[in-house]
């Protein structure tokens, strides 16, 4: 089986063999979607949000559904950094850790666990991955949850 390779990879050669991308992912050539996800999670979790959004893509999306959530919206890159540094501000002990992930080539769902004080719940997330980088991100969150939690 072949795999499409990115452009920026190679410029006469559009595709590598299994083998060949693997041995790019460990030289850091490459990243597949499931780790670079993995990667924004943990640095959100560490609290590196320049790290976390230097691995964010120019042309980002995220969607986060409702209209009277705090996040509620379509944000570009920057106003996700806006919405993402409300955070504690709106939670005491805010934390989201990956249970579970799915991919499929630039497409990754991650079932997670999401905590803070007076909240104990899971938020599903829709993401996809351009230019190894993040540039769609669509949260199923429980809203109700989280609403119940904030600071007040």
């Amino acid at each position: 089986m072949s795999i499409l390779l990115p452009k920026h990879l190679s410029k006469s050669k559009k595709y590598v063999t299994k083998k060949v991308l693997k041995l790019l992912q460990k030289k850091g050539k490459i990243m597949d979607s499931k780790a670079l996800v993995e990667q924004c999670y943990d640095l959100f979790g560490k609290g590196d949000m320049e790290g976390f959004m230097n691995i964010v893509h120019d042309d980002f999306i995220w969607v986060y559904p409702g209209d009277k959530h705090p996040f509620s919206g379509t944000h570009n890159k920057e106003g996700f950094q806006k919405q993402l540094m409300k955070t504690p501000e709106l939670w005491t002990n805010f934390k989201v850790t990956i249970e579970s992930m799915i991919s499929e080539g630039d497409k990754v769902f991650v079932n997670a666990k999401a905590t803070a004080e007076g909240m104990d719940t899971i938020f599903g997330h829709y993401m996809e991955v351009k230019d190894d980088k993040l540039s769609k991100f669509i949260a199923y969150d429980d809203t109700l949850s989280m609403f119940n939690a904030m600071k007040k």
